[in-house]
């Protein structure tokens, strides 16, 4: 089979890393050919076809990389392709990772300013799905979402979950890296350590986690944030509330998957998340996870045994009732982190490939 992948930034981190990870097990069988911008070390016998961009601003990159990658696949005759609906015109099969119709419409519904981004975006968004001969959604909520705005049939939509890397991320070598990155950050060996990774900040909840922080019974906590974004309201937020001591920064760091190991709990308690790769990689690293219900990933926790749901992310209390909960019982939040790697052993990326592949042999059949 003859595969096109289209995907602006092909990286081994965030939503573009189902990419690099499935792409390992297409091309032992396939003829595989990648459209990208920019990316990471590929598999020797991938077809890189350099897709260019017109600007750094966000809005012409974005523009001029679908225009690009649109012309560049008319020289090209692919079994199936392979691209998220707003990358490229038309794909075979649209990957849907964020529907932004949904995203707009949160934001117009708690009375957020829409971008310009968030007017255009769901028009293209909604032309290639309905174009779209077979539709990947990472998660049922997305699924729901896809035929709620779009009104598509459900037997076009198949769900399936992100995988995770089993070696890279576990807690085998969580001693080592724990104690490195804890002296490194000035980290007591003996604090516990609450994981947030995500960004932008205020989609992710970061602002009812340190809300949630103020109200922790156990006073030895610190708080570890892996994301890109603007830190000073948010340091703001932790002076009044009187946890600037607890609070670390740490940016967008290469190599997050260390970072898991200093975590004790990863704490995520989203507004909207179609999935959340980061939730899968902490339980994979063996952390219980405290998030959303609203986050796609939820979907693989069961509340109590490998995780706790959070019903309202914007509140607070809740939050810290259940962080309070995994803080206080030794017990308890190793047992749910054994459980949670044990969970994660199901969502490996191979199995994730496989699936898609069953969707990709559908479309060329079509």
């Amino acid at each position: 089979m003859k595969i096109g992948i289209v995907i602006r930034c092909c990286r081994n981190f965030g939503s573009s890393r189902y990419v690099v990870e499935t792409s390992r097990y297409f091309v032992k069988k396939h003829e595989l050919h990648i459209f990208t911008n920019n990316w990471d070390p590929l598999d020797e016998r991938i077809v890189i076809h350099k897709i260019p961009t017109l600007s750094s601003n966000f809005y012409i990159y974005e523009g001029s990389f679908f225009l690009f990658s649109t012309i560049a696949l008319k020289f090209h005759s692919f079994d199936v392709t392979l691209s998220q609906p707003t990358r490229y015109l038309s794909p075979g099969v649209a990957e849907m990772q964020f529907v932004y119709r949904a995203w707009a419409n949160y934001r117009k519904e708690n009375g957020l300013n829409l971008s310009l981004g968030d007017r255009i975006t769901p028009i293209i968004e909604k032309h290639n799905i309905k174009k779209a001969k077979e539709i990947i959604a990472i998660s049922n909520s997305v699924k729901n979402e896809v035929m709620h705005f779009y009104n598509i049939p459900e037997e076009k939509v198949h769900v399936i979950h992100s995988g995770v890397n089993l070696d890279e991320f576990t807690n085998k070598n969580k001693k080592k890296y724990s104690e490195d990155i804890r002296d490194k950050y000035g980290i007591n060996q003996n604090d516990l350590v609450l994981l947030f990774v995500g960004n932008p900040f205020e989609r992710k909840g970061l602002r009812y986690v340190f809300e949630a922080m103020a109200k922790l019974k156990t006073k030895n906590v610190k708080l570890f944030i892996l994301g890109r974004d603007d830190t000073e309201p948010y340091m703001k937020l932790a002076k009044t509330l009187g946890i600037e001591d607890k609070i670390i920064f740490a940016g967008l760091l290469p190599g997050v998957a260390k970072y898991f190991n200093i975590a004790d709990i990863f704490v995520l308690p989203t507004l909207y998340e179609p999935f959340g790769l980061v939730i899968l990689e902490a339980m994979a690293s063996g952390l219980p996870v405290v998030t959303s219900k609203l986050a796609g990933a939820a979907e693989i926790i069961e509340d109590g045994k490998d995780g706790f749901w959070i019903e309202n992310p914007k509140n607070p209390s809740e939050i810290a009732e259940s962080l309070n909960r995994l803080i206080e019982d030794d017990n308890l939040r190793n047992q749910m982190g054994r459980k949670a790697r044990e969970k994660a052993e199901k969502h490996s990326w191979e199995v994730v490939a496989k699936q898609m592949m069953n969707v990709f042999e559908l479309v060329a059949k079509i």
